[in-house]
């Protein structure tokens, strides 16, 4: 799965890489002219009186009759252009709108992409129209105080997650919003908008895809874009539907964890009725949980949820756990991935017949795993043993729709979209996972002492993993915790996700399938986001493939070069896993000064710069490109670095950085004389062994914990050495 780091409006390289990768991953994940789209809206619901009313509105008479022939006249204008000439006027609209943007605070509040003229002039007779249907009085369709009164909305500012991302949010802002009440008007949140619609000019930008030249339309990359922020600031929502008006046709999309289903495309007012009913059913009809609420869970009732900001949850058992969850409090973890795992991570605790909270918090997480594999909690199950370093797993199964009976059916995207699984056929089901042990993000540290022994509790319970011929194969920033009561975890920190961990033994490994790792975008809030790029292959028999797998941000730079060179089958070595914890530990130092709000204004944004650029990478090249650079860890040159982090932890990273760049020296000298030896006929000079030798870093776990521990050594002898740095209350 391939996830962006995002820490500036427009990305760390731009929107237009970000609209290229999303394109990538649509081109194989979109059905279109899809006829169940609208029988999944249950547009025929709608009362044939219903539309007739609202007909009256749009026809000649009517109360919204000029709006009509404005929208259509401007349509009209707008289908004389080319597709070409529509996004070239409005690309040289967007530069002159970046140029206005010449600070940096108002470049936080801007939007990725400006709407064009063309557009924004198409929002008055639209939301007329909009109004007109879901305003008709109540009829057969409906009774009275028991619909929705959803209304569409057009946006003017940047929606926001429910609370502050500090790196930088994607910055995007849908035409209109499906608000959930027509009181949430002033509302930026994403989490009060019940779906979305993208608008264009011309009929002609439809959504297309092109399979041979591997490319999707503009109109589809952005709603792709507005769906995965949609998703992921609803954190209980499986799908997320939107519509797509261009000039006067639309159609509508549902985007779930296995790709997007497009309508057929039908005309606003030659189809009228359509229209009307698919506008009349998201406003008035459709339930929140056919509109992509996950059905496995329901609102609490006002007696848990009076005292919390945010909706509060009740999720129901989790395998074979039978108890009941409350959500308490927000998400701790919510992915931005879009057909990746998109992984949610919630703080919960027991919810009991009484509707009383008992016993103490607890992890539940929920994420999508591909049909063939084994689930997570089958590894955690087969670990023989505990370790204190290792996330305390309680229970785990799949979710599964409310029944009455005992026959549940698992939530899957197929099942969601009402259609039976082939034989052989893939598909993403909806897992869950109850862990005891409750932790934060590495780079919420307050003290180097206390980022140090979480790391070396977490490497050890690799090592603990590895004994037992379990491979973790995904060490990154998010699945290393720091524990919130490490007397109570036994170690001050502890790894976790294991999904895609490879058991060895006694599982007979049998067939390999490669899979084309999917893209999505992210790590936006200190607590929210998971921020990485991750690639893997499934293997057939076991479930728990072999081949590279890992977030690419952490991955080893041996595995970089691997994936440069075309290779899908290096298998992931103990090594590779130990260097995935230098670059947690780099991660974790830099996040955690870019978040802080220390230094002046100017060393904030050289830091964050330097942030983006090592860990921001959009593509495989750009993040290779980095590692095999020594000043990759050189990053003492910086004020706040220098200020905030102690010569202790200084010391790991000197030690690394003398090591990559004595390698680095090597592998040049190496193609040089490899070179020379092809371009002259006498024989090459015989080397002596000891300039044969690299000196290569030592990432056994020896090594690494001998240099962490060390650091850490030196860090409780002289207490006074390690520096605090204590986060605000509103991060």
């Amino acid at each position: 799965m391939y996830e962006n780091l995002s820490a500036s409006r427009n990305g760390c390289y731009g929107a237009s890489a970000s609209h290229f990768t999303v394109q990538a991953e649509l081109v194989d994940k979109v059905q279109l002219n899809d006829d169940t789209v609208l029988q999944r809206l249950k547009i025929d619901s709608v009362s044939s009186d219903i539309v007739r009313l609202c007909q009256q509105k749009l026809e000649e008479g009517g109360k919204v009759y000029g709006q009509v022939k404005a929208l259509q006249n401007m349509a009209r204008r707008a289908d004389h252009m080319t597709v070409a000439q529509l996004e070239s006027e409005a690309e040289e609209e967007q530069h002159d709108y970046d140029d206005e943007l010449s600070n940096s605070e108002t470049a936080q509040a801007a939007p990725n992409v400006k709407k064009s003229t063309r557009e924004r002039k198409m929002y008055e007779p639209l939301e007329a129209i909009f109004d007109a249907i879901s305003s008709v009085p109540t009829g057969p369709d409906e009774a009275p105080g028991s619909r929705p009164k959803r209304c569409f909305r057009n946006q003017t500012e940047v929606l926001i997650p429910d609370e502050e991302h500090t790196l930088g949010y994607p910055r995007f802002i849908p035409d209109f919003s499906l608000l959930e009440d027509p009181s949430l008007c002033s509302s930026r949140l994403w989490s009060d908008r019940a779906g979305f619609i993208e608008v264009k000019a011309s009929s002609q930008q439809r959504p297309e895809v092109d399979v041979e030249k591997r490319e999707v339309s503009r109109i589809l990359t952005q709603v792709a874009h507005y769906a995965r922020l949609h998703l992921s600031a609803r954190p209980f929502s499986v799908f997320s539907v939107s519509i797509m008006i261009f000039g006067c046709d639309f159609c509508v999309s549902i985007f779930d964890r296995g790709g997007a289903q497009v309508s057929p495309i039908y005309n606003m007012f030659r189809t009228s009725g359509t229209f009307i009913r698919v506008i009349r059913s998201v406003t008035r009809i459709l339930s929140d949980a056919e509109l992509g609420r996950d059905p496995s869970v329901s609102l609490a009732p006002s007696s848990v949820s009076s005292s919390s900001d945010g909706p509060v949850w009740i999720v129901g058992a989790v395998g074979s756990d039978r108890r009941r969850w409350c959500t308490a409090g927000p998400a701790i973890w919510s992915s931005l991935s879009l057909f990746g795992r998109a992984t949610v991570v919630w703080p919960v605790r027991e919810i009991n017949e009484h509707n009383e909270l008992v016993g103490d918090a607890m992890i539940l997480k929920s994420t999508w795993r591909s049909s063939d594999r084994d689930p997570e909690s089958f590894v955690y199950q087969n670990i023989k043993g505990s370790h204190p370093g290792l996330a305390k797993f309680i229970a785990g199964g799949d979710a599964v729709f409310p029944s009455d009976d005992d026959n549940q059916e698992a939530i899957t995207v197929h099942s969601l979209r009402g259609v039976p699984v082939s034989r052989g056929e893939r598909t993403k089901v909806l897992h869950r996972l109850l862990i005891e042990s409750v932790g934060k993000p590495v780079w919420m540290y307050e003290t180097d002492r206390e980022l140090l022994e979480g790391l070396i509790g977490a490497l050890k319970a690799h090592r603990f993993l590895s004994e037992q011929n379990i491979l973790h194969r995904d060490v990154s920033a998010g699945n290393v915790l720091l524990a919130l009561d490490p007397e109570r975890q036994g170690s001050a920190g502890f790894l976790t996700d294991l999904e895609y961990a490879r058991m060895e033994a006694p599982i007979t490994q049998s067939g390999q399938e490669t899979v084309e790792a999917p893209t999505a975008y992210g790590p936006l809030r200190y607590h929210l986001q998971e921020p990485m790029q991750r690639t893997h292959t499934a293997f057939v028999a076991t479930q728990r493939g072999v081949g590279i797998s890992g977030t690419l941000q952490f991955m080893s730079r041996r595995l970089l070069a691997a994936l440069m060179s075309g290779q899908q089958s290096v298998t992931t070595t103990v090594q590779d896993d130990v260097e995935s914890f230098l670059w947690v530990l780099l991660y974790a130092v830099l996040r955690r000064l870019v978040m802080v709000h220390i230094g002046s204004a100017e060393e904030r944004e050289g830091l964050k710069a330097v942030f983006c650029q090592t860990f921001g990478g959009m593509s495989l090249q750009t993040i290779y490109d980095s590692r095999i650079s020594s000043h990759t860890l050189d990053i003492w040159a910086f004020p706040l670095v220098k200020r905030f982090t102690s010569w202790p932890m200084q010391l790991i990273f000197e030690t690394y950085m003398d090591s990559f760049y004595s390698q680095r020296r090597s592998d040049i000298r190496q193609q040089i004389s490899s070179i020379r030896q092809a371009a002259s006929p006498s024989p090459a000079p015989k080397k002596s062994r000891k300039s044969e030798k690299q000196e290569a870093a030592d990432f056994t776990y020896e090594g690494m914990l001998g240099i962490l521990e060390q650091s850490l050594k030196f860090l409780m002898d002289s207490p006074a050495q390690d520096i605090k740095v204590t986060f605000r209350k509103d991060q």
